[in-house]
């Protein structure tokens, strides 16, 4: 049998009693171990000696589960709290899922040089905003913006431009070369550029 004892529905101490429950509890009233504004109630069994609250344990000693409980208004969770594998889970701004969720309540709040993304699979992450983004809400200045362009426009032309000019170049040099339209310095560059195109070539081989 299990002495469940409490005082304003809040467990105060759940204990185990195999001798005559009323002889039990006259002695521990007695003993002042039942105070006068206590109140007492006997179970059979308790599945869960972890409750806290008597409203909890239903007749059969059976507790309901965290969701029963607040659905019944029995226990009543902070704002920052959830129900995570059966049991309260208190959430953490050092991991990103619950720092979403903080933001999103209003508790925490996200950098300004940063947004919340919705995924194809519904899962949310906070990711950096663009430099666009950041220039349209005036968190960077012209000057960071167009520094940002330039070199995106580098990156464009090293990618795509400069190896095509490079070999009109080297074509267009050639030829004139041939036709003696070159000064003997320029001459000299071009004999130069063309044995380190050859040197490079020689250094790294490409796959036969």
């Amino acid at each position: 049998m299990k002495i469940v004892i409490y005082n304003n529905n809040k467990i105060k101490k759940i204990l185990s009693v195999s001798n005559n429950v009323e002889e039990t509890i006259n002695r521990l009233k007695n003993q002042n171990f039942i105070k006068d504004d206590d109140k007492y109630k006997v179970f059979e069994n308790i599945k869960d000696m972890s409750v806290k609250d008597i409203r909890a344990i239903k007749d059969d000693g059976y507790v309901m589960s965290l969701e029963e409980q607040i659905k019944n208004k029995i226990l009543v969770l902070e704002k920052d709290e959830e129900i995570r594998n059966n049991i309260i889970h208190k959430l953490d701004k050092n991991d990103e899922e619950d720092l979403i969720k903080l933001i999103e309540l209003g508790i925490e709040k996200l950098d300004e040089r940063q947004k919340i993304v919705t995924a194809e699979d519904g899962e949310k992450y906070i990711i950096s905003k663009t430099y666009e983004e950041l220039f349209r809400e005036n968190l960077i200045t012209s000057e960071e913006y167009n520094n940002y362009i330039i070199s995106i426009r580098k990156g464009q032309y090293q990618s795509n431009l400069d190896g095509v000019r490079a070999e009109l170049l080297e074509s267009v040099l050639n030829n004139l070369a041939n036709q003696n339209l070159l000064t003997e310095e320029q001459i000299k560059q071009l004999e130069s550029l063309n044995n380190k195109r050859q040197e490079i070539k020689t250094q790294y081989p490409k796959e036969n």
